[in-house]
């Protein structure tokens, strides 16, 4: 369905919901010990300084903390609970209690279809019936919880792209917010670097098992952009330096139509085999990103007289 065509959300659907349901799908997770169920969503971080910050920009730990005190309220409103912000050692936790079975509770279960881990989770489908602004809410929560934008993500030529991780192990998750930032927001997707030993390790090696990073140029993923005031203060600045090297026209990611140059093969990995991996890409050979996505199921995308061409700089 077209973001261009009339939407309506679901009753229990709004702005808030979708938000604190980008979150879930990020980094969320539910627990229950008896009557007390816990909903944690996690903003892990490694290094204490923040990459490309504007001068006097406080550590990372305390600008995740600022800037979940307005979201913490914000929940906390919706769910009608107490929700808390938890220091922990490499990152900050959004924790809130439920000590009832609660209709918020029930809803966000059921939207998350009563998985618990973000690693399990999948887009519900109820999500391709809200309207544009209600997408975006949703991604805009996925990406304060699941992007860092920095410069150094930027693509050989120098442009800045943002990326948006997802945790290994979830092979469905990237595509269903693949196909609703093309197909429905009309936000080109640069490319997805898949946790895959012919994508991370061609050369062989054992630390292909790392997160899936979607990576978007900075100027298509305006309309969404982010909360959290550092993030987008850092955002910002790179839309300003890609804008100071001239305007640029993105195009969406179309599998039908890529590719292979014989130059760009891969050699085998002696993991692509591995149970880590799902049945539907075990044991095959890959030599572009691309083809796990069509081999995942991913049907963007027409077909062209005029074949796009995979070229090295697709998977810098």
């Amino acid at each position: 369905m077209s973001a261009k065509q009339p939407l309506s959300n679901p009753d229990y659907i709004d702005h808030d919901v979708a938000y604190l349901l980008g979150l879930l799908l990020a980094r969320g997770e539910f627990h229950q010990d008896g009557d007390t169920r816990r909903l944690v969503v996690t903003f892990p971080y490694r290094q204490a300084v923040i990459p490309g910050a504007l001068p006097n920009s406080p550590d990372r730990e305390t600008a995740i903390r600022l800037g979940l005190d307005d979201i913490r309220m914000r929940i906390q409103e919706l769910l009608e609970t107490t929700v808390e912000v938890e220091r922990h050692e490499h990152q900050v936790t959004l924790r809130a209690v439920f000590t009832r079975n609660t209709i918020g509770w029930r809803d966000l279960r059921y939207l998350t279809g009563h998985r618990n881990h973000y690693t399990e989770f999948e887009l519900p489908d109820v999500a391709a019936n809200f309207d544009r602004e209600t997408k975006v809410e949703l991604m805009r929560g996925f990406a304060d919880a699941a992007s860092d934008p920095s410069p150094a993500d930027a693509d050989r030529a120098g442009r800045h792209r943002v990326v948006l991780q997802f945790q290994f192990g979830n092979w469905k998750l990237p595509l269903q917010i693949c196909h609703l930032l093309q197909h429905d927001l009309e936000i080109p997707v640069s490319h997805i670097l898949w946790g895959h030993p012919n994508i991370r390790s061609p050369g062989g090696g054992s630390g292909w098992a790392k997160e899936t990073r979607m990576r978007i140029y900075a100027e298509a993923f305006e309309p969404v952009g982010y909360y959290f005031r550092y993030k987008q203060e850092i955002f910002e600045e790179l839309l300003r330096k890609n804008r100071e090297t001239g305007s640029h026209r993105y195009k969406p990611c179309n599998p039908k139509v890529k590719t292979i140059r014989a130059r760009s093969g891969k050699p085998r990995h002696c993991d692509e085999k591995d149970e880590r991996l799902p049945p539907g890409i075990r044991g095959r050979h890959f030599n572009a990103y691309f083809q796990i996505c069509k081999r995942l199921g991913c049907k963007q995308g027409k077909r062209s007289p005029q074949l796009e061409i995979f070229t090295d700089e697709d998977s810098d």
